[in-house]
């Protein structure tokens, strides 16, 4: 129980997620903040991922310094290596509501949204230091560790409840020092004020509800990489790794009485919640290489990530407006807002990722395959609240271990310089329960051009496919029926490379 879709923050998520409704899951939306950065993107190179990203046991280009640093060891020339991405998403988003069984019902039909973005994928160079035995090779340069970029919308008429309710059950205020009876309040929502007297508002469905999220963004590698041979066809690598990024969460959601089901005073014309989250993130990783070669034959690698440590700084905000059809007695007025803005800072630490991968040289054919596992349960908020911090323990039973499947295989057909690739990834969802329509599935391939004796240009395409869904508010079905969208989610990734021997 999932999104893909969800705010960065740690109080904005606490805000978005129990008050206004972005949530992901019952944990409200901290699970989803440390996932998103300890999940991998399309990796680097146009020939590893024309191979399925099956790349841990090959790792024979620039590249290596992402996949298996120890690969690196293999040039015997030097390197000029620079590539760009183009993703492109659609996001299939049908509203839905959850009742107390967590039987789905969809209250719209599907609306599509397409998002698109380019980007540098890969920039750097790599160079053999001349040595007397064996090898010893260096490499600096940039890659693109994620991209965040994605976007849904939604719209339907839900009979069975709505956020007001969320916020104000039955018209009751809970907690008067609760953002959602001071939203519900201000925003003459609710149907008692807190002494008890008459105020305005009472809803219990019948509404429609519409809305888009958009999210940007994405984390870039700045590494530098060095690796050695340690013994005849052994060779050891080591990568470092300073992490930069941004993430960039927009959430329009509106509720409208378009029916005139609400009679005067509490004839709802519509409600609006609109939410931003704009974050700066910056990181540390490392990564251990081994690999060893049969020249000609066989290859083996296997390649460890420890604990990655990343800083969040971000500010939020939050804008709702009410406008009613009749104008208020009182007040002299038929529209209400109330906003808030803050800001927010802790830290993430991403668990050890494990990955190992072989690759077999059948003259002008390669067969590869890796296996990589990551224990989710290991994601970790420190140097922050204490809400944060008690949503630690949650991890442990709301995610579970993961093993990311990947192979690929390339033909040479020598006669023509090029190198012709496909392969196949599977990635199941690190969350507990989750059946297989979640998991991410990848088919690959790509193209290897040779262009002269010291450059080749790359080319891959991906088509990924996977399903999930956000919660608009409450998350606790088990209470009151929510409002949710069922999200089918189709990619399409080019990627082309351009490598210069030198």
């Amino acid at each position: 129980m999932k999104s893909g879709l969800v705010s960065s923050g740690a109080l904005c998520a606490l805000i978005v997620a129990t008050l206004l409704g972005a949530t992901s899951n019952l944990y409200a939306q901290y699970p989803e903040d440390a996932l998103r950065l300890g999940t991998p993107g399309i990796g680097v190179g146009a020939r590893a991922l024309g191979m399925g990203n099956a790349y841990t046991g090959v790792a024979s280009d620039y590249s290596a310094i992402y996949w298996n640093p120890a690969g690196l060891a293999q040039a015997q020339r030097g390197e000029f290596f620079m590539g760009m991405s183009f993703v492109g998403a659609k996001d299939n988003g049908t509203l839905s509501s959850r009742d107390e069984l967590g039987n789905v019902t969809l209250l719209g039909s599907a609306t599509g949204y397409s998002s698109n973005s380019t980007n540098l994928n890969a920039l750097g160079v790599v160079y053999p230091v001349p040595v007397r035995r064996g090898s010893l090779v260096v490499a600096f340069g940039y890659d693109r560790r994620a991209n965040f970029g994605s976007g849904v919308s939604f719209s339907g008429f839900n009979p069975l409840s709505t956020i007001i309710q969320s916020w104000s059950p039955n018209g009751q205020l809970r907690d008067s020092t609760s953002l959602g009876d001071y939203l519900a309040y201000n925003l003459y929502l609710t149907n008692l004020d807190s002494l008890g007297m008459k105020y305005k508002g009472l809803f219990f469905g019948k509404l429609t509800q519409l809305g888009t999220v958009l999210e940007s963004g994405g984390l870039n590698d700045y590494s530098v990489s060095g690796a050695m041979d340690i013994a005849k066809d052994l060779s050891l690598g080591i990568s470092l790794t300073y992490i930069g990024g941004s993430y960039r969460y927009d959430r329009t959601y509106r509720e409208q009485d378009n029916q005139h089901i609400f009679a005067a005073p509490n004839d709802l014309k519509q409600l609006t919640v609109r939410e931003f989250v704009d974050g700066n993130i910056t990181g540390f990783n490392a990564k251990f290489g081994l690999l060893y070669r049969v020249p000609d034959r066989f290859r083996l690698g296997i390649n460890i990530s420890p604990p990655s440590t990343f800083n969040i700084r971000e500010s939020f905000g939050t804008d709702a407006t009410s406008e009613f059809y009749t104008v208020d007695q009182n007040t002299q007025s038929n529209l209400y807002r109330v906003g808030d803005k803050s800001s927010n800072e802790y830290d993430v630490h991403t668990p050890w990722v494990f990955s190992a991968g072989a690759s077999v040289i059948l003259r002008d054919l390669v067969l590869a395959g890796d296996v990589e596992y990551t224990d989710w349960t290991e994601l970790e908020f420190a140097r922050a609240n204490s809400d944060l911090i008690a949503a630690n323990a949650d991890f442990k039973t709301l995610f579970r271990g993961t093993t990311n499947l990947r192979a690929g295989a390339e033909y040479d057909i020598r006669e023509l310089g090029v190198r012709v690739r496909g392969g196949f990834m599977y990635n199941p969802s690190p969350y507990q329960g989750d059946s297989s329509p979640y998991d991410r599935k990848y088919i690959t391939g790509g193209l290897g051009i040779l262009l002269g004796e010291s450059a080749m240009l790359d080319l891959a395409y991906a088509h990924g496919w996977w399903k999930t869904h956000n919660f608009n508010y409450g998350a606790d079905y088990t209470v009151q029926p929510v409002s949710a969208i069922e999200e089918d989610i189709r990619t399409n990734t080019f990627l082309m490379t351009l490598v210069y021997r030198f």
